[in-house]
C-alpha cells in the first residue's frame, strides 16, 4: 500500500503527491440565481471567494476534502467531497427571507418605509408588508422620510417581524435667507432654549431668489443666485445640535426666471409678455423646463444635507384672467395631473437621496373637495408627498368661514375646525404638518393655534414673513 502526504500551501491549489484534479464550483441560490461573495472554506481555510457569476475555481485531490460554502443572507453548508467532481460542481445556498410589516402607533401599515438587512433591503407596501430574500443577520435598519428611524435585531430565523414607526414631530419656525446669513447662530439657540427641533430655511422665496451657494446653471444665468449662505455648512451647524433641517423652495411663483426667460413662464396672450397678477409672475407648471428648475435646484439642497424639500407655490396661479396661457392648457385634469406628476417626479428623485418630500397647500384646501382651481386638491397630494403643510392662517380665510364673522378673532378654534375636516379625508400615512399664523397675534394666539395642532398629535411650523418669531409663544426646553 502507498501512502500519500498533503502538504497545504495556502490556496493556490492544493499541492499533493498524486493525483488533482480542478473544477469550478458554481454557487446558486434557492431560485437558482448566482450568489456573489459566497466564501468557500476547504477544510476550515479559506479558500477562494465567487465572483458576481457565482463561480470559484477549486482543485480535487484524492483525499476527501470537507468544503464549507457561506454568503450573507444565505443558509450555509457543508459538503464532503469523496468523489472527484465533474467540471462544474454546484452548490444551492438557501436564501434567508426576513418577512415582516412596519406599522403606526394605531396599528396601521406604513407605506414605503426601507427595511435594509445588510446589503439586502426591501421597501413596504401599501399596507406596510415587506419580505426581504438575502437577509442578512443582525441589525435590522427601518427608515421613511420624516418618520423616526428605527433598528431591531434579527436572528435570521422564521417568523414574521412586527415593527412599530413614528413621524417626527417636527416644531419649526420660518428663516427667510437673509435671516440664515445674518442670524442663523441666534435661530439655533432659539431651538437650544426651547421647544423647536427643526429649522425651516429659505432656499429659493416667491421673489424668485436662490439664497444658497447654488450651481444651478439656470439660476446663474436669470440672476437668481444670492450666494447669502453656505447651504452645507447651515446644515453641518444645525445636524451638529440635533436639529432637523427643512429647505423651502418656491417653486412656481418667480418674476426673476419669468421676466428673464419668458419661454418658461405663464404667457399673457392680450399683453404679449409674461403674464403678471397683482405682482405676481408664475413659471407654467405644463412647462418641462420649467419643473425641472425647481427639481434640479431640490436635488442640490439634498446632497447638501437637508433632510426634507418643501415646495411652495406648488400650485397654478390663483388670479387667472382668459388671456393667461400654458403650453398644455390649463383645465381642471391638466391642473391636478401637472402638479401631482411633479410631486411624484419630486418623490422618485429626492428620496433616495435621503431627503423628505413636503408641499405647501392652501388652507381652506383641507376642507373644499376639488382642486381649489389651482392644481392642489388634498387627498391627491396626500397620497404623494411625505408631508402635506397646509396653510392655516386665520387672517387668510374669507368672513363667516366656519361660521365665524371674522375667522382671524378666534385662532385656535380655525385651526381645529380646518384639521377636523382635513385629517378624517386622509387614507394613508402622510405626515400632516401645518403653517401657524405668527404675525399679527400675541404670544397667547400664537400658542393657541400650536395647542389646536398638537391635539391631533401633529408638529406645526410658524410663519412670519420676516422671521419675527414670537418667542414667548414657545414652550422652554425640557
Amino acid at each position: 500500500m502507498v501512502a500519500f502526504t498533503i502538504a497545504w500551501a495556502g490556496w493556490a491549489g492544493w499541492s499533493l503527491i498524486g493525483q488533482s484534479h480542478p473544477f469550478e464550483l458554481r454557487v446558486f441560490d434557492d431560485l437558482g440565481s448566482p450568489v456573489a461573495s459566497a466564501v468557500v472554506d476547504v477544510n476550515g481555510a479559506q479558500a477562494g471567494t465567487s465572483g458576481s457569476d457565482g463561480r470559484v475555481d477549486l482543485v480535487w485531490t484524492r483525499s476527501s476534502k470537507v468544503l464549507g460554502v457561506s454568503a450573507p443572507g444565505h443558509v450555509p453548508r457543508t459538503l464532503t467531497l469523496t468523489d472527484r467532481p465533474e467540471e462544474h460542481f454546484d452548490v444551492v445556498l438557501k436564501a434567508r427571507v426576513l418577512r415582516g410589516r412596519v406599522v403606526n402607533a394605531d396599528g396601521a401599515g406604513v407605506e414605503a418605509a426601507v427595511v435594509d438587512a445588510g446589503a439586502a433591503t426591501g421597501v413596504t407596501d401599501a399596507e406596510g408588508y415587506f419580505q426581504i430574500r438575502g437577509a442578512e443577520e443582525g441589525t435590522v435598519e427601518v427608515t421613511r422620510p420624516a418618520w423616526l428611524p428605527v433598528a431591531f435585531t434579527w436572528d435570521g430565523g422564521s417568523g414574521d417581524a412586527v415593527v412599530s414607526m413614528e413621524p417626527f414631530t417636527a416644531r419649526a419656525v420660518h428663516i427667510t435667507g437673509p435671516s440664515v446669513r445674518d442670524s442663523i447662530d441666534a435661530f439655533i439657540q432659539m431651538a437650544m432654549d426651547t421647544e423647536l427641533n427643526a429649522l425651516m430655511i429659505d432656499l429659493k422665496d416667491e421673489k424668485g431668489l436662490v439664497y444658497y451657494d447654488t450651481e444651478n446653471p439656470t439660476a446663474i444665468e436669470v440672476e437668481a443666485a444670492v450666494n447669502a449662505y453656505d447651504l452645507s455648512a447651515t446644515v453641518a451647524m444645525a445636524h451638529e445640535q440635533g436639529l432637523y433641517v427643512i429647505g423651502r423652495l418656491v417653486v412656481f411663483n418667480d418674476p426673476v426666471a419669468a421676466i428673464k426667460k419668458p419661454e418658461i413662464a405663464v404667457w399673457d396672450s392680450a399683453a404679449n409678455s409674461p403674464y403678471n397678477a397683482n405682482g405676481q409672475y408664475f413659471l407654467d407648471p405644463t412647462d418641462t423646463a420649467a419643473r425641472q428648475y425647481g427639481l434640479d435646484l431640490a436635488i442640490e439642497a439634498c446632497q447638501a444635507g437637508v433632510d426634507e424639500i418643501q415646495f411652495d407655490y406648488v400650485r397654478f396661479p390663483d388670479k387667472r384672467s382668459d388671456s393667461a396661457t400654458f403650453d398644455e392648457g390649463v383645465g381642471p385634469e391638466v391642473r391636478q395631473r401637472t402638479i401631482t406628476g411633479f410631486l411624484t417626479e419630486a418623490v422618485t428623485v429626492l428620496r433616495p437621496l435621503g431627503c423628505a418630500v413636503a408641499a405647501d397647500v392652501f388652507g381652506y384646501l383641507t376642507t373644499a373637495i376639488d382642486d381649489g382651481g389651482i392644481g392642489q386638491r388634498w387627498e391627491d397630494v396626500a397620497q404623494i408627498v411625505d408631508v402635506v403643510s397646509p396653510m392655516l392662517y386665520p387672517s387668510h380665510y374669507d368672513a363667516d368661514w366656519y361660521g365665524f364673522a371674522n375667522p382671524n378673532d378666534h385662532p385656535a378654534e380655525m385651526i381645529d375646525r380646518a384639521l377636523a375636516d382635513g385629517m378624517q379625508r386622509l387614507s394613508r400615512q402622510v405626515v400632516v404638518r401645518p403653517w401657524l399664523q405668527d404675525f399679527g397675534y400675541n404670544a397667547e394666539q400664537v400658542r393657541a393655534q400650536i395647542a389646536s395642532a398638537e391635539d391631533y398629535g401633529l408638529g406645526w411650523m410658524l410663519w412670519n414673513p420676516q422671521s419675527v418669531v414670537t418667542v414667548d409663544a414657545l414652550q422652554p426646553a425640557e
